[in-house]
């Protein structure tokens, strides 16, 4: 499933994250295709293992797109992205991450350590267990508001970019295999594969430390244009003082 935003050709597609996030793009889509007057695809997410989400988005941008197109991966849909980038270099101009989690597992203690200091009852039991990857779909649908709290600097129109659905099982069964890439080395590895140029747009309040994708990349000798968004914190799309900048950012790559 996809949804379609401007005219053809469409020459962006949007990766959520989550994983598990279902349409949490929908207002970042539609923000951007008017702003840059582009079509963008909004790729939805429905399968349960990394391969299968590899393959739903080349059918996604196969169906859709004519020529190559800027992927634009939000959280866990940078890690997507990149994945897809590395195995289908062909139909990808631009890979961009957005607030992308580290990419060794020596940085991972940082995104806790941040987001608990915020947290504190059941709040701080449900991030336990969404850490542990048994979370339930009571507690995801509770989950966007606690990191509401952890991972923002100044929300703006937080209601144009409400998530439709928080689908857990996605998200046990799809986090617990990237983790698994991301210790093994795989993840990092595929940097060095990818053949398009490559962006990184993070916001200094992202509890997701900047450092934990900029320096493996670093020392891989993979080359990785970065912006670091003041006031700003995991989602630059939905912040007040750093979304003009963000679009500033996009539409410059994408043009």
């Amino acid at each position: 499933m996809v949804r379609l935003y401007g005219k053809e050709p469409y020459k962006v597609v949007m990766v959520h994250g989550g994983p598990g996030a279902i349409g949490s793009l929908k207002g970042f889509s539609k923000e951007l295709s008017e702003l840059a007057n582009i079509g963008v695809v909004e790729a939805i997410q429905s399968k349960y293992s990394i391969d299968e989400l590899i393959e739903e988005l080349c059918c996604q941008i196969r169906s859709n797109c004519t020529a190559k197109v800027s992927l634009i991966g939000h959280s866990w849909g940078a890690w997507l992205v990149a994945l897809f980038a590395e195995k289908y270099p062909e139909m990808i101009d631009n890979v961009i991450m957005i607030g992308s989690g580290p990419l060794e597992d020596k940085y991972v203690s940082e995104i806790g350590s941040r987001r608990l200091q915020n947290l504190s009852g059941e709040d701080c039991a449900i991030f336990q267990r969404l850490v542990k990857n048994q979370v339930t779909d009571e507690d995801m649908a509770k989950i966007p508001q606690i990191l509401d709290k952890t991972d923002n600097y100044c929300l703006e129109n937080k209601e144009n970019h409400k998530a439709d659905k928080a689908d857990s099982d996605m998200h046990n069964k799809v986090w617990s295999e990237a983790a698994k890439l991301r210790t093994d080395g795989y993840l990092l590895n595929c940097f060095k594969r990818i053949k398009s140029r490559l962006y990184l747009i993070q916001g200094e309040y992202d509890p997701h430390p900047v450092n934990g994708v900029m320096i493996p990349l670093q020392e891989n000798g993979v080359l990785c244009e970065t912006h670091i968004l003041k006031k700003c914190g995991h989602s630059p799309f939905m912040e007040k003082y750093a979304k003009d900048e963000l679009y500033k950012i996009l539409i410059q790559i994408i043009n």
